[in-house]
């Protein structure tokens, strides 16, 4: 009866040390998931502000919906570069930010409101926007369009002061974060005009 009662005993403090490990293993997990995913959230937003930045310098918006090259506008922002595949910061095939604009401009659609042109405004490492800051090994993007509620019926010609931004941030294996905002430009005499960010939409 002794020795049972040792192994019973040896059996529930083994299975007991079993389940504290794995505990700790998931909530190590769950922490590093939860880092990652608040990374990503962080910089879409990085590259929503690095677009307004940059859109506040551009005298015309109608410009910017303008075509350059492909699928990138035509006065794109300070990140872009011509080439619209790029090596990812965690290394692996090319992104094809070709596609990466199909996919945009049909996640966009909603088939309300006047029809929206997505042109490719941002793109490029995370690292470049901030570069005197360690940053995770991620990858930006910053898609532009006309306001689909400014009823002109042209999405080439901003009539109103508004744009809708879609910036993307992309991580290792497949890890990603979407930031949707609408801004407003209003001109102020003699000076640089003001943009503003009207509404921000996460999405998962």
């Amino acid at each position: 009866m002794a020795v049972l009662s040792v192994i019973l005993a040896t059996t529930l403090l083994m299975g007991l040390g079993v389940s504290i490990v794995l505990l700790g293993t998931s909530e190590g997990v769950l922490a590093a998931h939860d880092r990652a995913s608040r990374a990503l959230r962080e910089a879409s937003m990085a590259a929503v502000h690095l677009t307004v930045a940059d859109l506040r310098r551009q005298p015309s918006w109608s410009a910017v919906l303008g075509a350059g090259v492909g699928p990138i506008s035509a006065q794109p922002g300070r990140l872009t570069e011509a080439s619209l595949t790029l090596v990812p910061p965690w290394g692996g095939p090319p992104l094809d930010l070709r596609q990466s604009t199909v996919d945009v401009q049909a996640a966009a659609d909603t088939g309300s409101g006047d029809p929206q042109v997505w042109r490719l405004y941002e793109c490029g490492p995370l690292s470049r926007v901030v570069p005197a800051v360690s940053v995770p090994p991620l990858f930006v993007a910053a898609w532009v369009a006309d306001d689909p509620a400014d009823g002109d019926g042209d999405p080439l010609t901003d009539s109103n002061g508004i744009l809708a931004v879609y910036a993307e941030a992309l991580g290792p294996a497949n890890s990603r974060a979407v930031t949707v905002v609408s801004i407003r430009k209003t001109a102020l005499p003699s000076e640089a005009a003001e943009v503003r960010i009207l509404t921000v939409r996460p999405r998962p």
